[in-house]
């Protein structure tokens, strides 16, 4: 029995002996979880910062992109008011103080003022006339009998002009497309005769 009682003494005395050693490894599990969370508390005060500095970048940018467009709107608007001024003056103009002709070359002063405004806003007008119709700049309309082979695919009237802004079609122009029904010339590269003379020249015994 004594034996048994100093075995119990002797183990009782290694666990209190442990557990003071792992006292402090606690403490500084303890002390890094609350290091963990000041770290996790910063980086989500930063995120919300940055979040909200985004936001008003953001917002300003727009702001400012709309503040742009409004004065290059305005600036479009200022070139064309003394066009807008002519054309008023001129329709006060009373019929019997002025004539057909001069009422002709006030238009057209009117209209190359017009365009020089536009052009120094950096539009310019698509020359299609007899020019080869090209889908990128022309919306065919209308479609007109050629005279001739070489005029097929050409443009024979304008109905409406087309219009570029740099590189970027703003409205391309509609036309009217001379189209040949003729007969095509020898050579000419038409691919239906080239296959109907293939198809022939099969037929022909060597």
């Amino acid at each position: 029995m004594p034996a048994d009682s100093g075995a119990s003494a002797g183990e009782e005395s290694v666990g209190s002996g442990g557990a003071l050693e792992a006292l402090p490894e606690a403490e500084v599990l303890l002390a890094e979880l609350d290091e963990a969370l000041r770290e996790n508390e910063a980086l989500r005060d930063r995120h919300l910062r940055l979040a909200a500095e985004f936001d008003n970048f953001r917002r300003r940018t727009r702001q400012e992109q709309e503040q742009v467009r409004a004065l290059a709107r305005a600036d479009v608007v200022r070139s064309v008011l003394p066009t807008l001024d002519d054309l008023a003056r001129w329709r006060d103009i009373p019929n019997e103080s002025t004539s057909v002709e001069a009422l002709d070359k006030g238009l057209d002063l009117i209209l190359r003022n017009l365009a020089k405004a536009l052009e120094d806003h950096g539009v310019t007008r698509i020359d299609a006339r007899e020019a080869r119709f090209d889908p990128e700049l022309h919306q065919g309309v209308l479609m007109a009998e050629a005279e001739s082979p070489e005029e097929d695919g050409t443009i024979s009237r304008v109905f409406s002009e087309g219009y570029m802004l740099g590189d970027l079609l703003v409205r391309p122009a509609q036309v009217e497309v001379r189209n040949w029904n003729g007969p095509v010339a020898p050579g000419s590269g038409d691919p239906d005769e080239a296959s109907a003379e293939h198809g022939a020249g099969g037929d022909v015994a060597p």
